[in-house]
């Protein structure tokens, strides 16, 4: 389909949904003439426009995105002040308005928590057709339950205005992250895992979302952590897709042009089956990823022509330019990204999970480069870069055996001139410093058994409360190393042993050089049941430390380690408040590095989970 075609096909789509059914079917015969592919093309908008309509769901949308033009948003006063009561919330601060409403910063005074208030405004609370989008997405978000996707906490009204309260994230959406730069490629697995883990939960509930794009992204900003929003166009499937390709029960197209100049979402990440109308499932979010992985690794759209129906156009028929014809990128993530954007829905990965398993691979190897202190994971450098790099090495070179040769040349002067007897300086000793490296195995479980292929972090994330984890710990030093655990806060901490147990390494503390220690060996560290922040505390000494070393009697796998004794919990309190420093930390894309000085290192990884 040519450019010139799709501005037929619309042209015509437009202005026939303002007639009525019999000057319709007019318009469109006299319109398209012998032209039957042409029909068919119209009708076929037509049809979809009809369907959205007796859903009480394309409008709903095409007036929210129209409301700009009608009103004057900054004439438009606020619905609720700051400090105002709503309900049971306090209005902290004003976030933003769009079509729908105002989004405060609340304080939820029952719970004593910041949360995010989206309050529609009163016109629209008696329009039918937005408050049913404005019901799905409370709906559809409030039944999944992820780390990686935004938690709905309630939806209800207040003196005749409607809101839906939500989990506040203070950080940045992906668009404002990536801000026209190329991120780490390392880095863009990592984002990219986290956005199809929540993929994965929203299909497993049989949930498309449909508008996947850098703008319904977040990374908040304390951990890194990625929350999809926006479940507001979301779609419950009703039975599995098939493998064959149909173009029956056409759905409602998401985002044309429904008023002059206006544009209902953002077009470049619609995968082809929405372009043309046709069924959707589970693939078509596949797409959206793929295209906006394109986008992190490249810092170019795939596709995007000058008008829409270029780009329509090059969806659904062009291919864009391999990743490694544009970047240095792995072979694999080019191989994972093109698969994903397939023209064909039977081409692509068929399941959220299977593209997961890929990038969880390929993780696994930037981390395993990373340990041996390169990566495969590299920006390319701008032209000419390396021989730039060259030169001014050699200069840096010339330069220092010139300044080495002058100060020679002072010092023999010196000595000539002086009848002092040369004193014998001491060298400086160098200060004592205990390294050790950690990363973090997670493994999802579902009713006790193993569910999806274990994934690794570099350190501190939001659990889910099926997660179960392993820690691996490395030094270049030997030394010797206990890890304790701490539940969440609830009066006097109680403490479990981890490590050194009976059945790790031998029964003994002691960590060799660059030996590898996963903890536990064959089995996985469970989360409390009680929703909040442990800590895991390692301690990492040059020298042996018998109060810690003595608390492998409390290992078993009955008790879980737990120490009982109030003693021992109280003196190991006091051993870790008198041993805590400011340690340096470095966390890398997939391991975190922990730097003190002395020959003793405490360390605690915070793990929260829900």
């Amino acid at each position: 389909m040519t450019p010139e075609r799709w501005q037929q096909i619309s042209r015509i789509f437009k202005s026939a949904i303002l007639l009525d059914n019999e000057a319709r079917a007019a318009y469109v015969s006299n319109q398209c003439g012998r032209d039957e592919s042409l029909r068919v093309e119209v009708e076929k908008l037509i049809d979809s426009h009809g369907k959205a309509d007796a859903d009480e769901f394309m409008k709903g949308v095409a007036a929210e995105a129209a409301a700009p033009l009608l009103t004057d948003d900054e004439a438009k006063p606020e619905i609720l002040n700051k400090g105002q009561q709503f309900g049971s919330y306090i209005i902290l601060d004003s976030l933003g308005s769009g079509g729908m409403g105002e989004v405060y910063l609340a304080r939820d005074t029952r719970l004593d928590r910041t949360v995010a208030l989206k309050v529609l405004s009163p016109d629209i609370s008696q329009d039918k057709r937005r408050m049913q989008r404005f019901r799905q997405e409370a709906k559809v978000a409030s039944s999944l339950n992820q780390p990686n996707i935004l938690t709905v906490f309630e939806f209800g009204e207040v003196d005749g205005l409607t809101f839906l309260a939500t989990e506040f994230i203070d950080g940045e959406t992906l668009r404002d992250h990536l801000h026209g730069k190329r991120r780490k490629l390392s880095e863009i697995v990592d984002i990219s895992i986290q956005v199809l883990a929540a993929l994965d939960a929203a299909h497993e509930a049989r949930i498309v979302h449909r508008d996947i794009k850098p703008e319904n992204v977040m990374l908040r900003w304390r951990d890194g952590v990625v929350k999809v929003l926006d479940f507001g166009l979301a779609k419950v499937t009703e039975q599995k897709h098939s493998t064959l390709e149909h173009d029956s029960a056409p759905e409602a197209i998401t985002e044309f042009q429904t008023a002059p100049g206006v544009i209902m979402g953002t077009i470049n990440y619609m995968s082809p089956e929405q372009a043309k109308a046709s069924e959707i499932d589970e693939r078509t979010d596949i797409w959206s990823t793929g295209v906006i992985m394109y986008e992190m690794v490249t810092g170019k759209m795939p596709f995007r022509g000058s008008t829409t129906s270029h780009t329509i156009v090059q969806i659904l028929e062009k291919d864009p330019v391999p990743l490694t014809k544009l970047v240095k990128a792995p072979v694999e993530l080019e191989r994972i990204v093109m698969k994903a954007i397939a023209k064909k829905p039977v081409e692509r990965y068929q399941t959220a999970n299977d593209m997961l398993a890929d990038l969880r691979g390929l993780q696994r190897l930037a981390m395993e480069a990373e340990l041996e202190h390169t990566s495969p994971l590299v920006t390319p450098d701008e032209p000419g870069l390396a021989a730039k790099k060259k030169r001014v090495l050699v200069f840096a070179v010339v330069g220092m055996l010139l300044v080495t040769a002058a100060i020679f040349a002072v010092n023999i002067w010196r000595s000539s001139r002086s009848a002092i007897n040369l004193s014998i300086t001491t060298p400086a000793v160098a200060p004592v410093e205990r390294t050790l490296t950690y990363w973090i195995t997670v493994q999802k479980f579902k009713s006790n058994n193993p569910y999806h292929d274990p994934f690794t972090v570099a350190g501190e994330i939001n659990f889910e409360a099926g997660y179960r984890i392993r820690v691996n710990v490395r030094s270049p030093q030997q030394g010797y190393l206990y890890i304790l655990n701490e539940g969440p806060a609830s009066g006097a901490p109680e403490y479990n042993i981890v490590f050194p147990t009976p059945s790790a390494n031998k029964g003994s503390s002691l960590l060799l050089a660059s030996q590898i220690v996963q903890i536990p060996e064959k089995s996985w560290l469970r989360f409390d049941t009680q929703q909040g922040v442990e800590k895991l505390w390692l301690v990492f000494s040059e020298n042996a430390l018998p109060e810690l070393d003595s608390l492998k009697q409390f290992a078993s796998v009955e008790t879980g380690g737990l120490i009982t004794d109030p003693l021992r919990n109280k003196a190991i309190k006091d051993y870790l408040d008198t041993q805590i420093s400011q340690p340096e930390v470095e966390k890398g894309e997939s391991l975190t590095t922990v730097k003190a000085a002395g020959q003793v290192l405490v360390y605690a990884i915070k793990l929260e989970h829900h």
